[in-house]
């Protein structure tokens, strides 16, 4: 009987083969062609036998036949990811589910059944080194969410509704624009009350440099003015006839490559997401 060992295959990144899947009996509710199961669990957790590290986690996701929807690359989103696969046979769009998990045995646990041991990786879907870290960077993100006032979260989305609008204002960046910074307060935590007392917010943007620095640079900027814009339609209003900052006063929106950014200045930056409001309870694991 095979049992699982250090020499195991598998590695974090990792898809499941077709047929891996068919006899693991993995239902993902989509077409079988377009389901995709992803290894998440670490490298270091898979080189260990089951007897100490019992489980392999998986993330179930689907694979699309269109482009890959801008609030959803680049770890903009915790629960969902959109990376492109081109390390393997067949270069496909993936769309990762967090809340679609899995735990897989890695050995057998009776002669009749199928473990993740009696199967290899599927050769067709591979992510290349830099796509495995993105998808490493949003499994991190999770453990590392940004963590805002909630007066501030409050006044984002539902006083203002500038957190849905900025949502549909990168949904076009794909992966041009890889990183939306917040500095509330300048890190400062202050307790605001009403709407004259505002936040004082300044948003960087970055821009990947890998492929066309220009054009990321150019949707970048383009961004940047839509955020300026929704800011100053939500938050920059009239009162008495007069116009002036009302919840959240928008200071700047900076827009920064991602090879001119310092490490000590990512230090200081909060990294905002989307939905990190709403991924604050999570549905428990299966089993299989």
């Amino acid at each position: 009987m095979i049992k699982w060992g250090r020499g195991i295959a598998w590695r974090q990144g990792h898809f499941l083969s077709a047929e891996c899947i068919a006899a693991l009996g993995i239902n993902g509710g989509v077409d079988p062609e377009k389901l995709a199961v992803v290894v998440v669990s670490h490298d270091c957790d898979l080189a260990q036998p089951s007897d100490s590290e019992e489980f392999v986690e998986v993330v179930m996701g689907t694979f699309l036949d269109t482009l890959p929807d801008g609030n959803f690359t680049n770890c903009k989103n915790l629960r969902r990811l959109h990376i492109e696969c081109s390390g393997g046979k067949n270069v496909r769009v993936l769309d990762l589910d967090t809340s679609r998990r899995l735990l897989l045995h890695k050995d057998l646990i009776d002669a009749a059944g199928t473990a993740l041991v009696q199967h290899q990786p599927c050769e067709l879907h591979r992510m290349t080194p830099r796509e495995r870290n993105i998808l490493q960077q949003w499994l991190a993100a999770r453990y590392k969410r940004a963590a805002f006032p909630d007066e501030f979260d409050r006044r984002l989305k539902y006083e203002t509704g500038v957190a849905e609008r900025l949502a549909k204002a990168f949904k076009d960046s794909g992966t041009h624009v890889i990183a939306v910074f917040f500095d509330v307060d300048q890190g400062e935590e202050n307790a605001r009350d009403g709407e004259d007392d505002t936040y004082e917010l300044t948003i960087t943007l970055l821009y990947a440099t890998n492929d066309d620095p220009q054009a990321s640079k150019s949707i970048a900027m383009k961004a940047a003015e839509k955020v300026a814009e929704i800011f100053k339609a939500r938050c920059f209003l009239a009162k008495n006839s007069v116009q002036s900052w009302r919840w959240i006063e928008l200071q700047d929106v900076e827009v920064i490559a991602d090879t001119a950014l310092s490490f000590a200045q990512s230090q200081l930056l909060t990294r905002w997401h989307a939905d990190h409001i709403s991924l604050r309870t999570d549905p428990p694991q299966p089993m299989m």
